[in-house]
């Protein structure tokens, strides 16, 4: 597959031969300008390159990757040049959303080349990826509006014959930790109002939250993941720290809409120092 660093606004990514599409999600990699940054106690640099080294080693065919938001602790663009240098490596297609941590701009200008591009939707085989931005200036939470909500519309109006999944930065829904659900998509029902039009979209994928959660609604699958550094308590009233390692999701996209996914987590633990 060829690097994605020309990547249009709806990329055409060459569909491997197989039945099936293998997806990874990374997702809050907080990079700082400095790198001796931490955040509680985690380097994001360190954490990263330790799940990047367990990824190579266990995922040796990856399709793409898909970076959920929150790749920038500062906005920097020292950061978004860190985390470009860090993915070049995987020599895989690395798909990226804006996350309420990032400056879209920046981000575009300073992320983007190589294998790095941040394309609102790509097409892989029989499915048509959806990448909104979420991101709100000036906001924790999230929203899409109008004009992100109608684009979406349009987007699976002009694909009806592919499985659609949907990948954004803030959970569409309450996943029960108040403090978190303070600060998630604000017009929620709304995107689930277009999602409800169009019969093909068989999943939505998120970040933000730094745990892992699944749920249903209405045939349509619902996952957040797990941080590539600090995690979040799940079910926690306020700021609280988990555990539990670093992670990743993983996925397996199939021709029938199918999809097979799991969390994986960093055998080593987060690092810390």
């Amino acid at each position: 597959m060829d690097p994605a660093s020309n990547a249009e606004p709806d990329a055409h990514v060459s569909a491997p031969e197989r039945e099936s599409i293998r997806l990874l999600q990374i997702s809050d990699t907080h990079f700082g300008c400095d790198p001796g940054f931490e955040f509680d106690g985690v380097n994001p640099r360190r954490s990263l390159a330790c799940l990047i080294a367990q990824i190579r080693r266990q995922d040796p065919v990856v399709d793409a990757f898909l970076a959920t938001g929150d790749l920038s602790h500062d906005a920097s663009p020292e950061s978004y040049l860190a985390l470009r240098d860090a993915l070049q490596p995987l020599e895989t297609p690395v798909f990226c959303i804006p996350g309420n941590h990032d400056d879209p701009e920046t981000m575009q200008r300073y992320l983007t080349g190589g294998w790095v591009a941040c394309p609102e939707a790509v097409q892989l085989g029989d499915w048509h990826l959806l990448l909104l931005s979420t991101h709100l200036p000036g906001s924790q939470g999230g929203r899409l509006g109008a004009g992100r909500l109608g684009a979406l519309d349009a987007a699976l109006s002009a694909q009806p014959q592919r499985h659609a999944l949907v990948v954004m930065h803030h959970p569409p829904m309450p996943i029960g930790s108040p403090w978190m659900d303070a600060m998630g998509l604000q017009d929620g029902e709304d995107f689930f109002a277009v999602l409800d039009r169009h019969p093909q979209v068989r999943a939505v994928l998120w970040g933000h939250i730094h745990q892992e959660i699944e749920a249903q609604r209405k045939g349509v699958r619902l996952w957040g993941a797990p941080s590539t550094c600090v995690q979040f308590k799940p079910g926690a009233t306020r700021y609280e720290l988990d555990d539990r390692p670093a992670g990743h999701r993983r996925l397996i996209l199939y021709s029938d809409g199918r999809i097979l996914t799991q969390v994986v987590r960093q055998a080593s633990g987060n690092t810390r120092g």
